[in-house]
Parts: structure tokens; sequence; C-alpha cells
């Protein structure tokens, strides 16, 4: 390997926090109908209500989930509230980053979800 290189050889791997993609759509998601809604809703008592949260629940094996336990509670909320399909939803969910923020998510748009079912 070479002592030397060219910035734009290293660059891709050098990370730079100022440029954090996410801080204007969190800005505005914050203003939003959907941010508002966001931070009235308890969302942990939800999740605890819902069994999704337990004191004595063991480390569960198999696939990592995708959503948090408050997120699956907002997915819920989001379902009822946009009063979309299951597909229609996960095709809103992969394209907007608010309804990402809202239920906690972040999506990959080279791996964007595919199986409505997880919804």
């Amino acid at each position: 390997m070479a002592k030397v290189q060219n910035f734009s050889e290293i660059s891709p791997d050098l990370p730079f926090t100022e440029f954090d993609f996410y801080e204007l759509y969190r800005r505005t998601f914050e203003t939003s109908e959907l941010g508002k809604i966001r931070k009235r809703l308890p969302l942990g008592e939800m999740a605890e209500n819902f069994g999704l949260i337990s004191k004595s629940m063991r480390a569960k094996k198999g696939r990592k989930t995708y959503f948090t336990p408050e997120g699956k509670v907002t997915l819920m909320f989001l379902k009822m509230y946009t009063g979309l399909s299951s597909p229609k939803l996960m095709e809103h969910l992969n394209g907007n980053v608010h309804y990402q923020l809202f239920c906690d998510l972040r999506i990959d748009p080279m791996h964007p979800l595919t199986n409505y079912k997880l919804l």
C-alpha cells in the first residue's frame, strides 16, 4: 500500500459529523403535524400497555427487528392516521423521511423495505 494517497481516495472514509444528512429533516419534522403528534403521544406507556415492553422480557432469538417497541406503536398509529393499506404504507415509508422519523426508523434508499408483511 502506498504511503501517500490522494485526498479524493480517502475522503469517503473520513467522518464529517457537521454534515448530518438528517439534521434538516429533523428540524422540519419537529414543526410538522406528525412531529407535533409524536411529541404528545405517550409512546413508552403505550408500548408497555400493548405488551411490547416488559421488565421480565428476555432477549429474543432470531432476526433483529426493524422497529423499536415505540416504533411499532407509531407505525400502528401512522397506519390508522393515514388510512393506507400495508403495501401503500410501505411505499410511503420507504420514500418519506418524515414517516421514517415518526417511526424512529432509517431506511437505506439502496435497500428499501420490500415485504409489506413487516408492517
